[in-house]
């Protein structure tokens, strides 16, 4: 949470603590890694897997939380956890990995580039109610 805190300059720890809750507690599927360096840590990720959504019947995971902590940025860490959850994620036979980005966070968008994924042929859809 204190990354997180950092990166976005608000406090979500109420939506870290459900994300942490229903990886320790629910029956789906989360992969979660968190980076330590000198006894800190100092990254993390979290994915859930589907084995089908929308349609789709092959398995695969949605990367919903990625963080670095700001003062190690640029030192790879986000590069090595990706690179990790990839292996993990093809140990569950997971065959696509799906995220979404703000279309300007560019920073975000070079770095999801750089490690290989690609703009969906899907168009995501929103209505607010209320």
């Amino acid at each position: 949470m204190r990354i997180d805190r950092r990166i976005t300059g608000r406090d979500r720890s109420a939506y870290i603590g459900r994300l942490v809750d229903e990886a320790l507690n629910e029956s789906a599927v989360r992969v979660s890694l968190v980076a330590h360096q000198d006894g800190a840590a100092t990254g993390f990720v979290m994915a859930s897997v589907d084995f089908g959504d929308f349609g789709r019947t092959e398995p695969g995971a949605v990367l919903d939380t990625l963080g670095v902590d700001p003062g190690f940025t640029g030192m790879g860490i986000g590069r090595a956890l990706l690179s990790q959850l990839f292996v993990n994620l093809e140990a569950l036979r997971v065959e696509r990995v799906a995220t979404v980005v703000e279309r300007d966070n560019f920073g975000l968008l070079e770095f999801f580039y750089r490690a290989g994924f690609a703009a969906s042929q899907r168009l995501g859809f929103v209505k607010r109610l209320g």
